[in-house]
């Protein structure tokens, strides 16, 4: 059975998806780098995203699923760890007022 979970993991590649903006506050700056190593942030998308809007994203380059997502929540800048972009429709960037980060996905 592990076998069969290494071929299909093997099959998975980051994205296309839809950002979501889930926050209540405009999403600027965004940039996505790998999880893994010190890869460098590169721009993601549109420039803005503004509460409730939705942008579609190309799929990335990197044969891993786990990328770190960042942008600035209005004066502030928030940083999505880990986010999975393998076989997902759309991710949703949520960030509640005392500053708790999480990720919804469909």
């Amino acid at each position: 059975m592990l076998g069969a979970a290494i071929f299909i993991a093997a099959l998975s590649s980051p994205g296309p998806f839809v950002l979501v903006n889930g926050s209540s506050g405009r999403l600027s700056e965004i940039a996505i780098r790998q999880s893994v190593g010190s890869a460098p942030w590169r721009p993601l998308g549109p420039g803005t995203l503004s509460p409730g809007a939705r942008s579609a994203v190309p799929a990335q380059s990197g044969d891993l699923c786990a990328f770190d997502i960042r942008a600035k929540v209005g004066t502030e800048t928030a940083t999505w760890l880990s986010v999975n972009l393998c076989d997902v429709k759309s991710v949703t960037l949520n960030r509640r007022s005392d500053g708790t980060l999480w990720v919804d996905y469909d």
